[in-house]
């Protein structure tokens, strides 16, 4: 048995991923942290690489709320390297490649149970083993173990080229069963196809139900994969065959309490809700044959795009766009530049910086004749207030200030968001330049959040590419560059920059009207309790 003795892991070096305001990618950061000594039953692992998962980014994005103070843990799957061993762990050892499910998993190193932890195939790479855990855990329970997917049977896989979607497509090629897909644009479809599947839909569009219908001869498919949200959820459940089962993973519907109706079951349908997560009963045994898969060769990690540790925002804004195909993959084998910005500072650095301020306080004393000089000059002095120093205090206080200054301009790493990118497309309407300062403020957010480089005043947000993703995004920039409260209602009510300038300026104006009446009364009042004190001095002063 090979325990890592506790000397062996240091509190220094570590980080982890967090967002100081939720609702803007900017604000993403790394904040130095302690590492975990493995406890019974655990491993640390030296983080090589993570899976992003679209969870995480409705998380940054502020769309899935969380308690207030609560540590928002970014990773949850990754590759990398067995650092330590906690007791009672036999079946590892240090150095093996490994990938795992976890938390924080965007952290150097991180502490998991060992049980979650299955050896990285030995012919994949650390970026390809990250793309693993959660979609083919995800898939493989889904329509294997809730499922009970069949050779010969049909299944219509929601959103195939994400990374549940294709994990999906794989297990559904390895039964043998008929696959229908949907996926949002022409070049995903195409990859689809590709990949051997003839069925090829639509996912913006719910005339993807007429067509497996049509495609079926009416009888429908057995297995539905959804991960829509919707109406597209009741027209999944009406192309379900006789017996079907609907395998529901997109969660929306079900945290917002939406409404179904029961009319579909008389078919003697199955409605299944499915989060995998390490506490689900069975975990491990899912988790166990998918990792044999791969061994075996059945299994092929999913295509991904592959961003560095340094440009982890750039990496959760690429995936709100919706246009990746597989899997996005964050490396951390490459983390020089992070040791410039991310501070590791222990208590043992804080009590000799202390030390040392102690130290230079005393060689930089008075000596007993330089304070009798000092005395008598405060002596002579009619100043209200005297100073003495050993010290330039000019020159300190303009050094202090400077300091501040450099300070308040520095922020912890984060992935400098893509600037425009890409000319304006072809829409029906003629460009228009902004004329005022608020359409030129809307139409920099809007060219720095889409990626295009002239967006004019009558271009609708969403002929541009926009979507309720990056709708959240322009809603942040929009509070922070402006004296506003707007609500992603609102921008969806006005979808060009003339008419949300217009709204904007409208709002403005009443929110200043409303302020200088609001000024004029605190003013009133305060006049009225000026007069009010005056009067009880003045009787006072009678009696």
């Amino acid at each position: 048995m090979n325990i890592s003795p506790p000397h062996s892991i240091t509190s220094e070096n570590n980080f982890r991923l967090n967002i100081s305001s939720p609702g803007s990618l900017d604000s993403l950061t790394f904040e130095s942290t302690t590492r975990q000594q493995p406890g019974l039953g655990e491993v640390e692992i030296e983080v090589a690489a993570v899976g992003l998962n679209f969870k995480e980014v409705l998380i940054a994005l502020g769309l899935v709320p969380v308690p207030k103070d609560f540590i928002v843990q970014f990773g949850l799957e990754c590759s990398g390297k067995i650092t330590a061993l906690g007791a009672g762990v036999t079946d590892w050892k240090i150095g093996d490649e490994v990938i795992t499910f976890g938390s924080s998993c965007f952290s150097k190193f991180i502490t998991t149970p060992a049980n979650l932890v299955a050896l990285k195939p030995p012919h994949l790479t650390l970026e390809e083993a990250a793309t693993i855990p959660v979609s083919f855990a995800t898939a493989y329970y889904s329509l294997i173990k809730a499922g009970r997917l069949c050779q010969g049977e049909s299944v219509l896989i929601h959103s195939a080229a994400g990374g549940v979607g294709m994990a999906a497509v794989q297990i559904a090629q390895w039964v043998k069963a008929e696959i229908f897909a949907t996926a949002g644009n022409d070049e995903k479809r195409e990859f689809l196809r590709s990949q051997g599947i003839k069925h090829v839909m639509n996912s913006r569009s719910v005339d993807f139900a007429e067509e497996v219908i049509k495609l079926t001869d009416g009888k429908g498919v057995d297995v539905v994969l959804n991960s829509l949200g919707g109406e597209f959820i009741s027209k999944s459940l009406a192309v379900l065959a006789r017996h079907g089962r609907f395998l529901e993973i997109g969660q929306r519907d079900i945290l917002n309490n939406s409404q179904l109706g029961l009319r579909p079951f008389e078919k003697c349908l199955s409605f299944l809700a499915i989060q995998v997560e390490p506490k689900a009963p069975h975990f491990n045994t899912t988790w166990d044959e998918v990792i044999q898969q791969f061994q075996e060769g059945n299994f092929r990690p999913l295509p991904h795009k592959v961003f560095p540790i340094s440009e982890v925002a750039h990496a959760f804004e690429y995936m709100t766009g919706g246009k990746h195909i597989g899997k996005i993959v964050v490396s951390l084998q490459a983390q020089e530049e992070l040791k410039t910005t991310v501070s590791f500072k222990s208590r043992e650095t804080v009590n000799s910086s202390v030390s040392a301020q102690k130290t230079a306080f005393l060689k930089d004393g008075l000596l007993p004749a330089e304070g009798i000089k000092a005395f008598q000059r405060i002596l002579g002095s009619k100043l209200p207030q005297v100073v003495v120093s050993t010290k330039d205090l000019l020159a300190i206080t303009h050094h202090n200030y400077t300091q501040q200054m450099l300070a308040s301009q520095e922020t912890l790493p984060k992935a400098n968001l893509p600037q425009a990118t890409h000319s304006r497309p072809e829409l029906n309407n003629n460009y228009v330049a902004p004329k005022n300062e608020i359409e030129q403020t809307l139409a920099g957010i809007w060219q720095e959040i889409l990626g295009i480089k002239n967006v004019g005043i009558q271009d609708n947000f969403f002929e541009l590419g926009g979507d309720s993703l990056l709708i959240v995004q322009i809603r942040n920039k929009l509070q922070a560059a402006l004296p506003v409260n707007i609500s992603t209602a609102d921008l969806f009510e006005y979808p060009t920059i003339s008419t949300l300038a217009e709204y904007l300026s409208g709002e403005q104006i009443e929110e200043s009207v409303s302020q200088q009446v609001s000024e004029r009364a605190k003013k009133k009042e305060e006049a009225i309790a000026e007069n009010r004190q005056l009067i009880e001095q003045r009787r006072k002063a009678r009696s």
